[in-house]
């Protein structure tokens, strides 16, 4: 039994452990079969879905008018930055899990853990939120045929929130279809998901081209309703900070890099290539609605059946309303291979039950991981009424965007030059060092803004960034009034947030170094990375409520109570089926559950050092189905 003193040593060393992977580790216990055009097309698949069909209608009519193609091009430009940062980790990293591995192999132990336990907790709510979405979608086909006589025999739920009204059979039944696709193996749930985003695809290119050929041009100029932009500039950054959503779903490229034959090369180009089609996509989509129907008479609840129906256009309405339908099953599929590798991801690293670490023998799927967590996302959907997390859904968006180019950052620190205390540690890589650590290899003394970065620390610099573009983007949302109204005072503040995170991102760029690998890299650093943290920053508070601050809140707080249990408390009941953790130096037996992917060490006069960290063979996984 540990002490106080010891116990909370032990949680203090765990939270600032880090994992390294070799960006030649190509070991795992999944099956790589997947092309950059099968990465492509999930990317497609994963992002093409509510988003579009619903958020279009929204951000047209609400928000910016004809201006919606500048929201949608501007928000797919600020997708591809954020998407920059997830290329170049995903070039390195050759492993599943997206954000959770990246803070993982690059910061610490506990932020990975809150990031995978966010990540996992959106993915089961956005799994119900889509079955639901997609039963209610089929079953208006049906003139809400199904609801109705679910209601009828069955009641109402009158339980209360979070409790739905109403029991989505449905939505719960479907969900157990989507189980068993994606138990069928990867090469099945990729044949799929590409199929339906093919017939996606051509619903959206079918809703251009209509537009293009019977729509009305004048629709575009506006001219009796106030133009092309009615709503102004500030109508278009609305329209952005909605249709950013709708861009949605890139990182499922990232979540398969171990099932990728080349994730070096496939996953930069599978980001890129989905963005583009995607963007190209939405643009051209959105101006056909626009062509078809004026912005003013846009029904938001089906924007691009109604439209066809505006024209009168009735064989053309049950067209389109293949594509809703197919792409939010597409949706659901995806998010459930996602959360399935998630899961897995989370359990081979120690940070999860290591029952979920079961792969099937044939199809190489973590079965039991899809098993039980579809089956959670089907009671959510049948039960509870979860549309009110949808705010808590953008916030783990964008934060996760967020930690990402903030690890970046650190990433990039620049490697002192070789010195005594290399000489004395010259087996110590400088990668294997805690980003989140100031120890290292000192530099000889430097003057001028060089000196003054040097005393500040990369570390420090990089939370100055963070906490200064959250004031600037509280300024720029919170104060826009102010600043409308030409207030000196508001000006001034924002002068001066400006000012210092320009001062810190020269400061920051003389801490830059070249990226450690040969891979994609992001250009501009520091520059893009701190344009895309302010972005955000700018989107997170023009999106957030209080409801998804406070659920947050708690859910963070409740995924720290789970870390410090897992680390203070383990089972040992299996030890022998995972290596012991390493921790500052020494083994710790007691910790088999938080055990890493898989580690060697190398020993010097003064610490072990982890220099290899990989998900395989080695680890001795139950392969079993």
């Amino acid at each position: 039994m540990m002490g106080a003193k010891d116990s909370l040593r032990l949680l203090w060393t765990r939270m600032k452990k880090k994992m390294i992977i070799s960006e030649h580790d190509r070991s795992t216990e999944l099956k790589r079969c997947l092309t950059t055009t099968h990465l492509t097309f999930m990317g497609v698949g994963s992002t093409v879905g509510v988003g579009i069909y619903v958020l279009v209608g929204v951000a047209a009519k609400e928000y910016a008018g004809p201006g919606v193609l500048l929201s949608f091009l501007m928000a797919g430009i600020v997708t591809v930055i954020n998407a920059i940062c997830f290329a170049e980790f995903g070039a390195r990293i050759p492993k599943t899990g997206a954000t959770y591995t990246y803070v993982y192999e690059s910061a610490c132990e506990l932020l990975a853990f809150l990031v995978g336990w966010i990540a996992l907790v959106g993915f089961l709510t956005s799994g119900a939120i889509a079955a639901r979405a997609w039963s209610g979608y089929l079953d208006s086909l049906f003139n809400n045929y199904i609801h109705e006589t679910t209601d009828h025999y069955l009641g109402k739920v009158t339980l209360g929130p979070p409790f739905s009204e109403n029991l989505d059979f449905l939505a719960c039944a479907y969900e157990i279809v989507v189980i068993i696709i994606i138990s069928l193996g990867v090469q099945a749930s990729a044949f799929i998901s590409t199929v339906l985003a093919c017939v996606s695809v051509c619903v959206l290119l079918f809703v251009t081209v209509m537009g293009l050929v019977v729509g009305d041009y004048s629709n575009i100029s506006n001219t009796e309703h106030g133009g092309f932009l009615p709503f102004g500039i500030g109508g278009v950054m609305a329209g952005t900070a909605a249709c950013f959503y709708a861009f949605q779903g890139f990182d499922i490229i990232c979540m398969s890099a171990e099932e990728c034959k080349t994730p070096g090369k496939s996953i930069p180009r599978a980001i890129f290539s989905e963005l583009l089609i995607v963007t190209l996509l939405y643009v051209g989509s959105s101006c056909g609605l626009i062509l078809l129907v004026p912005y003013s008479q846009i029904d938001t609840r089906a924007p691009l059946p109604s439209a066809f129906a505006y024209k009168h256009l009735e064989w053309a309405k049950y067209v389109v309303s293949i594509g809703p339908t197919l792409g939010i099953s597409n949706l659901n599929i995806l998010n459930l291979y996602s959360l399935s590798r998630h899961v897995y991801c989370m359990s081979s690293d120690g940070l999860f039950l290591k029952a979920f670490l079961s792969v099937n023998r044939t199809t190489k799927v973590p079965v039991r991981a899809a098993v039980v967590m579809g089956l959670l996302v089907s009671i959510f959907a049948l039960l509870f009424d979860i549309s009110n997390l949808v705010s808590f859904n953008v916030i783990s968006i964008f934060l996760s965007f967020v930690i990402s180019n903030g690890i970046l950052l650190l990433s990039r620190r620049e490697e002192p030059s070789s010195s005594s205390g290399n000489e004395e540690n010259g087996n110590v890589k400088m990668d294997e060092r805690s980003l989140l650590s100031s120890d290292g290899p000192r530099r000889e003394p430097r003057s001028g803004f060089r000196g003054l970065a040097d005393r500040i620390g990369l570390q420090n610099l990089v939370y100055l960034v963070v906490f200064t573009s959250l004031g600037l983007g509280l300024q720029l949302v919170g104060g826009i009034d102010d600043l409308l109204h030409r207030n000196v005072l508001a000006f001034v503040c924002l002068g001066l947030l400006l000012g210092l995170l320009v001062f810190l991102s020269v400061l920051m760029a003389t801490q830059k170094g070249s990226a450690k690998h040969n891979g994609f890299s992001m250009p501009l650093v520091p520059y893009l990375p701190i344009l895309s943290i302010v972005i955000n920053f700018v989107l997170l508070v023009a999106a957030v409520d209080v409801t998804g601050v406070v659920g947050y809140t708690i859910l963070v707080t409740l995924g720290f109570g789970i870390y410090v249990a897992l680390v203070l408390f383990p089972k040992t009941s299996s030890d022998q089926n995972f290596p012991s953790g390493i921790v500052e130096g020494k083994r710790e037996e007691e910790t088999s559950l938080m055990t890493p992917r898989t580690t060697t060490t190398t020993t010097t006069t003064t610490t072990t050092n982890v220099t290899a960290c990989h998900r395989g063979v080695s680890m001795g996984l139950n392969s079993a189905a």
